[in-house]
């Protein structure tokens, strides 16, 4: 049976922003920086806005088959055998990214908090309390990201505020780097757009736009949480770029951490300021991973005609596990991120585009579109 549609646009903008504020803040601005040195604050606002064009595609998409998912839809539009193969596609895909951001977070985890704890263990105890949160319906899942939000949201705003006397502007200067060119920035983007976070913050629409109170509140939640997380990565690329310059935040892998170990509270209130920063990270790493889950076993569930996502809720844990484990180093990770991130463009970008113009071209619409948009 179909879930009320009870998903406002506050927990639509709160879960979007959740999912792509996650495991990739911490090394955001370091993937920036190699990629145009002092352009990092531009070419991460370039992929972020190819990201936001990108969503308007899909919110769109959302507005002419409102009762229906992305599988769904597609079938109507492109018919059942083009609809399946792109939809395990999609469903592949999600697979891989999801294991590999568990994977991320737990080497990321065992390098500052667990560094006794085998990876298995890190690994499986995230996917565990992933799958058992993914038994819930979709509208409690949008409560808990909604419980979330502050305790994500707030502390990086914070982090950027105590950053702020120590960030010298001549470091970020000039604002579209040194020897790059139009070529860079256009590669630039495409790679901060093919970031496992930008998928998810992507993707995650298409699960949520059924459940929706109605599609104005799709839209609006959607515009409104990709500007809010952009904001912050931006910011965040900002704050790591002003304090440490271009080499400083080449050479860690995780140069967010570096910084909250170097900035201090008033008054000395909290001498290590980066245990806490992890803990607030463990939450807004946990909301990404449980929305790219969600996504896999939403899109899977639709793809083999289920009842509800939550016959694959347990399912597809060992399979998603078996991908974290894959990668014998954070390089091959990296490396398996990156490639696997550049052919998911065609799926998370292309083909809303091209389901979008076929409908149009065709003039398909659901039940009851809403001509608003």
């Amino acid at each position: 049976m179909r879930e009320p549609r009870q998903i406002t646009a506050t927990q639509t903008m709160m879960m979007i922003t959740n999912s792509m504020v996650g495991v990739a803040i911490l090394a955001l601005p370091r993937i920036a920086v190699e990629l145009v040195n002092s352009g990092a604050i531009l070419v991460t606002f370039i992929g972020l806005l190819l990201v936001f064009c990108s969503m308007v595609i899909i919110a769109k998409l959302g507005v002419r088959f409102p009762n229906e998912s992305l599988i769904q839809s597609s079938k109507t539009i492109i018919g059942r055998p083009l609809a399946y193969l792109f939809g395990f596609f999609i469903f592949l895909f999600f697979i891989l990214i999801v294991g590999f951001i568990t994977r991320e977070f737990a080497f990321i985890l065992s390098s500052f908090l667990f560094p006794d704890t085998p990876m298995t263990v890190l690994v499986g105890a995230m996917l565990i309390v992933v799958a058992i949160t993914t038994r819930n319906d979709i509208t409690t899942i949008s409560y808990i990201q909604f419980l979330y939000f502050p305790f994500i949201a707030i502390p990086i705003l914070f982090l950027v505020l105590l950053s702020i006397p120590e960030i010298d502007m001549r470091l970020i200067r000039p604002f579209i780097g040194n020897q790059t060119n139009v070529f860079d920035f256009m590669k630039g983007s495409i790679m901060i757009a093919a970031l496992p976070f930008a998928h998810i913050g992507m993707f995650v629409l298409t699960v949520l736009i059924p459940h929706t109170k109605n599609t104005k509140h799709a839209i609006r939640g959607s515009i409104l949480g990709i500007c809010i997380s952009s904001l912050l990565l931006i910011l965040i690329v900002f704050a790591v770029l002003g304090v440490f310059g271009i080499n400083e935040t080449k050479n860690p892998i995780w140069p967010v951490y570096v910084l909250t170990r170097m900035i201090q509270l008033p008054f000395e209130l909290l001498e290590r300021l980066d245990i806490l920063f992890l803990i607030i990270w463990i939450l807004s790493a946990f909301t990404t991973i449980l929305s790219g889950y969600l996504i896999v076993i939403y899109n899977g569930s639709q793809l083999f005609q289920l009842r509800s996502h939550r016959v694959l809720s347990y399912i597809m844990l060992p399979i998603v596990f078996m991908v974290a484990l894959y990668p014998k180093n954070v390089i091959q990770l990296y490396d398996f991120i990156r490639t696997i991130g550049l052919y998911g463009l065609f799926i998370t970008m292309l083909y809303p585009i091209l389901l979008l113009l076929v409908a149009l071209i065709r003039k398909k619409k659901g039940s009851t579109a809403n001509e608003t948009m």
